[in-house]
């Protein structure tokens, strides 16, 4: 299959339930990403969104065969409110939801990012919860190596990794160079 750059582009998603663990794209040679997003909007294994364009774009620009995207969050909902009322559930005893974040998804983000080449965050400033976010960047940057250093395409005022589809002063130009979020440090 091409993308709509004729490129020839494999394509595909993992889910658990409703819920997108990976979204996988492969055209050729190369480093291999991850890419770490907020939550998961409606692109899929054949269905594209203007955020996995973006990133088809510029992962091949800058010479990567690949990306697998994963989310802090694996609820599919193009309205992150919907996401965060998702999350809330938990308080009020949800234990599918629960164990869906920490038991299903946590620990496949973890496994993704230490296998990637490269691990870019970009969650940006809707995600409320910072210090699962931090969480979550923690538990990539520690146990069992390799211990690998978060990049981004910038950050917003309050220090989160910039998503792609920010808009106005926060923007990230297509050719826009990656600079690190947070260093491994290890």
């Amino acid at each position: 299959m091409t993308d709509v750059f004729g490129f020839e582009l494999h394509r595909d998603a993992e889910f658990h339930g409703a819920n997108r663990l990976t979204l996988t794209r492969r055209w050729g040679g190369g480093p291999q990403a991850c890419v770490i997003g907020h939550n998961p909007s409606r692109a899929g294994k054949l269905v594209e969104d203007h955020t996995s364009l973006w990133w088809n774009r510029w992962f091949r620009e800058f010479g990567f065969g690949g990306y697998d995207a994963v989310n802090l969050y694996p609820f599919c909902t193009s309205d992150p409110s919907e996401c965060r009322r998702i999350v809330a559930t938990i308080e009020h005893g949800a234990c599918d939801v629960r164990d869906d974040l920490y038991f299903v998804n946590l620990p496949h983000v973890v496994a993704k990012a230490k296998a990637a080449a490269k691990v870019f965050v970009c969650w940006g400033a809707i995600a409320w919860d910072i210090d699962f976010a931090d969480h979550v960047a923690d538990e990539i940057q520690s146990g069992e190596g390799p211990y690998p250093d978060l990049w981004c395409w910038g950050v917003t005022s309050s220090g989160a990794p910039k998503h792609p589809m920010a808009r106005g002063k926060h923007r990230i130009p297509a050719d826009q160079k990656a600079i690190i979020w947070r260093a491994a440090g290890i």
